[in-house]
């Protein structure tokens, strides 16, 4: 009897992660936060891919693409689209962004940014299995569109950068169902990086990323890369949740880099489940190059 009880209130007490989460997020802040969109000179693209718990059939899937652009007289244009697929459960993200930029001096660059936008989301219950062979009548697929809108800043200068951003401002509930309580809930994206100059070869990388989701525990991911040459980059990172990514980076030309980031468990239990996970980024530009990694915020150009 007690057994039956913890399985009936268990759902109303979980508590587990929304949206998916990119360990390589420096190489896609577009997705994110919008006021980034511009922030560099050219034409920016970048696709992240994520396998989470690659072990697991039907275990997370993340994708996220995004382009940008700088059009002149301050303004910035992007779009970007996250595809989120975890078993029964599919979401498309799709934004239009929109940034502008104030110089506050010769090297410190105030961007402001706003998305505008939606999700698609979907959901097919009849595919969970049970111990009874009778229909359930709550296993009812759930498809629904919830437009909203998003905002962000990014302070950059040469040698520094720190990003903050909403990218939903409303709750939407992703059905009209009383008995549905999944929601598109609003998320608080602060990040940060620096550049420390070693010597004329090497450079230190450090960078930060908080996110905060409505009713969701804080999630703090604290790292560094090491650079040589500022073209191969290699680094290591810290998530709450006792995740380690090792990372690794390298710049092929003047316009191009690619990343890849493997993710592990420290906690000694979830270690032996074998949860780990495979992130690869592309980023590519097309117009003046900036001769860096994507390890750090290149700095705007006038």
């Amino acid at each position: 009897m007690i057994l039956r009880l913890l399985f009936l209130l268990l759902p109303f007490t979980l508590l587990s992660q929304q949206d998916g989460y990119l360990s390589l997020y420096t190489f896609n802040m577009n997705l994110m936060n919008p006021a980034h969109a511009g922030s560099e000179e050219g034409h920016v693209f970048a696709l992240s891919y994520r396998n989470q718990w690659n072990s697991i059939e039907n275990s997370p899937r993340t994708i996220g693409l995004s382009y940008s652009s700088s059009t002149g007289k301050n303004v910035g244009l992007g779009v970007s689209v996250i595809s989120d697929k975890i078993f029964i459960e599919n979401q498309t993200i799709i934004t239009v962004d929109f940034s502008y930029k104030l110089s506050l001096n010769d090297d410190i660059n105030l961007f402001l940014g706003i998305k505008g936008g939606g999700n698609s989301y979907s959901a097919d219950p009849s595919l969970l299995t049970g111990y009874s062979e009778l229909p359930d009548p709550t296993q009812r697929s759930l498809s629904k569109f919830n437009p909203n809108l998003g905002v962000g800043f990014l302070l950059k200068s040469e040698k520094l950068w720190v990003s903050g951003s909403m990218p939903r401002l409303f709750n939407a509930k992703r059905d009209g169902d009383i008995e549905i309580q999944s929601k598109d809930r609003q998320h608080i994206f602060l990040s940060g990086g620096a550049v420390f100059s070693i010597s004329e070869d090497f450079a230190l990388k450090p960078n930060l990323m908080y996110r905060k989701g409505k009713g969701l525990p804080n999630v703090i991911d604290v790292g560094s890369w090491f650079s040589y040459l500022n073209k191969f980059d290699f680094g290591v990172s810290y998530r709450s949740g006792s995740v380690f990514s090792f990372l690794a980076s390298i710049a092929l030309g003047e316009n191009m880099s690619i990343g890849y980031a493997y993710d592990s468990f420290s906690n000694s239990t979830l270690s032996g489940l074998n949860l780990n996970c495979h992130e690869l980024a592309i980023r590519f530009k097309l117009g003046e190059g900036s001769g860096k990694s994507n390890t750090e915020e290149a700095p705007a150009e006038e």
